[in-house]
């Protein structure tokens, strides 16, 4: 898994797959990430939508893999 972003997202690369996530950086360093922006898959898997469990599944993986990374952690809300 690879997590990389901005101030206002961050993109979540895993198992071949790019996923957006809205949100936003403070100045904690931390990420609130908005957990109803997971909907689909980035391009060219767009028209995939992300069902409720694999959303769940993502999301404490994505906070486990963030607090791991270092430097920023990702809370999801």
């Amino acid at each position: 898994m690879k997590i990389t972003g901005t101030r206002s997202y961050i993109i979540v690369e895993t198992e071949g797959k790019s996923l957006k996530i809205e949100g936003e950086l403070t100045t904690t360093p931390a990420f609130y990430a908005d957990k109803d922006s997971i909907k689909n898959w980035e391009s060219p898997y767009d028209n995939i939508r992300i069902s409720e469990d694999e959303k769940m599944a993502l999301i404490e993986k994505i906070a486990k893999e963030g607090s791991k990374e270092g430097n920023v952690k990702i809370i999801f809300d």
